[in-house]
């Protein structure tokens, strides 16, 4: 006899009321099964549902949000007209929560015991266990708790703060948190966006462990096909509020049926991609949801489009014995999508003169004492560095998070002053430069920054965020401003129009585009881009970085391209350094660096890189 699912979701719509009275249906008619030890992805573009349908479920939806129809039933019961004592009692002990941002989700004043003892307190007596503890047990689970996540020395790290813990040790504080419940269920949302390789990797065995272990069911959200394949069972596709694709990972993963399956698929970047490959976004934009949807959702940007998919909207049927899909043409296939067109190599010109170049640059950041007197050691973020950089050429620079990759980047863009060491720009000596000297020397090396969100005033309109470097260096006389700012936008890929418009009112990649066009006011010779693309999603830094190939290869910029995800670099690299504790260890062209790597700490990140190769065992599976 078949087991019941132990979660069932049935026809889920959620809505928000607009500020002008409207409706923003975000998740519309959402539907899906998950059943003990399994682990379930669900996939999409921003906007496109995930993180909604996920605290839908838990019924903490933010600000207007509201379930508009449909079921969530966890053994039976039906939590979208759950009261909230009942709520209560599911939250954290049966469906527990692993948020994205852990610096967020965190509080800063409060030791991770702290926080650790918290939930426990507001669980006691609820989780499997059923049982009460005092003090000393809830520390004792506690410290239980972070060595099952795998934080060394565990007893003495509670009484740390997040500030002192790494990315991917704060991202364990949160899932031992949402462990603390014994919750049947886990959610976690993007756990690994913006880590590396090898802390990615790390989490992504821990979680792994626990559903083989504990029988926690798992729905992990993220954008990262490599993470789909390395960990789930099951893939959700979600594009519009919708689901457009379900089914077992290996079959959706090798023989997509969407259309739109197939283009987020094809923008991932391979690490068997050699260098100058261009990787392939999916074109336009995503819907808006405020709007009423006639017809496929995904017609606009589909390439397979037939007139009936703009009026007629398809409904989610299988189209294999365990694969369902929405798109009418995909309901009569036979056969699935083809396989995408081999990638495009770019023709790009040879790199030029050496424009910039540092030699043995050393860095130390000094300790501070603690609000307890306690003295925290230095820590030494570059030791002895050098590398060098020509007009034309991308210097992809690779490594763990802490390995001095980002404090290299405002060293040599003079927002950090070096220790030790030298800084060479077209041969000058720019390493400690007067107030004048600095001035030039800033115009000539800019930078993009990792967050768009933050990077950018979000009290300015995006034609004075332009339009401040060309004040602050005086390139552009002020009766020419506008007409400048007009042309930055026109080549990153913006409409003019828009230079009227905040920040808030653009999508992570536009605004991306806004920090592009904002480094290349002043005319700059080397543009350091630190992790622009980490946080999009595939398809969108697909488009990011075919941007920043392009205005190389018209104006002759030489780059510094920081990342964690090893394919982008070595597709959009000449050469690749790859640091780790504040050393450059392995050095050499991108396509022999990444398929003969000498040193181990190479070998190790070029191991640890996901591919979206399904190698996931199925749940309940027995090995021979």
């Amino acid at each position: 006899m078949t087991t019941p699912p132990l979660l069932e979701v049935q026809g889920l719509g959620v809505e928000f009321t607009t500020p002008d009275g409207g409706a923003l249906h975000a998740v519309r008619d959402v539907s899906f099964t998950l059943r003990r030890g399994e682990t379930l992805a669900v996939v999409g573009e921003s906007g496109s549902g995930k993180s909604t349908t996920a605290l839908a479920l838990l019924r903490m939806l933010p600000g207007t949000g509201r379930i508009s129809g449909g079921s969530v039933r966890l053994d039976g019961q039906d939590l979208a007209i759950a009261d909230e004592p009942a709520l209560r009692a599911v939250r954290g002990a049966r469906i527990g929560m692993v948020f994205q941002d852990p610096m967020t989700a965190l509080n800063p004043v409060l030791t991770v015991g702290r926080h650790l003892d918290e939930v426990l307190r507001a669980h006691d007596g609820r989780a499997a266990s059923g049982a009460r503890r005092d003090r000393a047990a809830r520390r004792a689970r506690a410290v239980e708790l972070l060595r099952l996540v795998g934080i060394p020395d565990a007893e003495r790290r509670l009484d740390d703060h997040p500030h002192q813990f790494s990315g991917g040790q704060r991202q364990r504080v949160l899932i031992a948190m949402a462990l603390a419940g014994e919750p049947d269920i886990l959610l976690a949302d993007e756990p690994t966006t913006a880590l590396d390789a090898t802390v990615q990797d790390q989490i992504l065995t821990l979680l792994g462990d626990l559903t083989r272990t504990t029988g926690t069911a798992l729905v992990l959200i993220t954008h990262n096909m490599g993470v789909v394949a390395r960990a789930c069972d099951r893939v959700l596709v979600m594009y519009g509020g919708t689901v457009v694709e379900d089914g077992p990972t290996a079959e959706v993963l090798s023989r997509p049926r969407h259309p739109y399956t197939a283009g987020l698929l094809a923008a991932v970047p391979r690490l068997s991609a050699p260098s100058g490959t261009r990787l392939t976004g999916i074109p336009g934009t995503p819907p808006d949801l405020s709007l009423p949807l006639a017809g496929c959702s995904f017609a606009a940007r589909c390439a397979l489009a037939e007139d009936r998919c703009h009026t007629t909207t398809p409904r989610l049927s299988a189209v294999t014995e365990t694969v369902s899909a929405a798109c009418l043409p995909a309901a009569e296939r036979t056969e699935p999508l083809p396989p995408p067109p081999p990638p495009v190599r770019i023709d790009r010109p040879a790199p030029g003169d050496v424009v910039l170049s540092a030699e043995g640059l050393r860095k130390t950041y000094k300790g501070r004492k603690t609000f307890k007197g306690r003295g925290s050691r230095s820590f030494t973020a570059l030791d002895g560095v050098s590398l060098t950089l020509a007009a034309g050429e991308t210097l992809g620079i690779v490594g763990e998070s802490g390995s001095g990759k980002s404090t290299l980047a405002r060293v040599l863009a003079h927002a950090h002053p070096a220790d030790g060491g030298r800084i060479l720009l077209d041969g000058r000596d720019v390493t400690r430069p007067g107030r004048a000297e600095l001035h030039a020397v800033r115009r000539r090396v800019q930078m993009v920054f990792q967050d768009p969100y933050a990077s950018l005033n979000p009290r300015m309109t995006v034609g004075e965020i332009v339009a401040e470097p060309l004040r602050a260096f005086g390139t552009v006389d002020p009766g020419e401003r506008a007409e400048r700012v007009a042309e930055l936008l026109r080549l990153v890929g913006l409409d003019p129009a828009a230079a009227g418009r905040h920040p808030r009112s653009f999508s992570g990649g536009q605004r991306q585009r806004v920090g592009i066009a904002r480094a290349l006011a002043p005319e700059p010779a080397v543009l350091i881009c630190d992790e622009p693309v980490s946080a999009l999603d595939v398809s969108v830094q697909a488009q990011i970085v075919g941007l920043l190939t392009d205005l190389q290869r018209d104006l002759g910029l030489a780059l510094v391209f920081i990342a964690h995800d090893l394919a982008v670099v070595r597709q959009v690299s000449h050469r690749i350094a790859v640091m780790h504790e504040g050393r450059i260890v392995e050095t050499g062209a991108a396509d022999e660096l990444c398929e003969h790597p000498r040193d181990p700490y190479t070998r190790a990140l070029l191991a640890a890189a996901p591919e979206p190769v399904p190698v996931r065992v199925p749940a309940g599976a027995v090995s021979a």
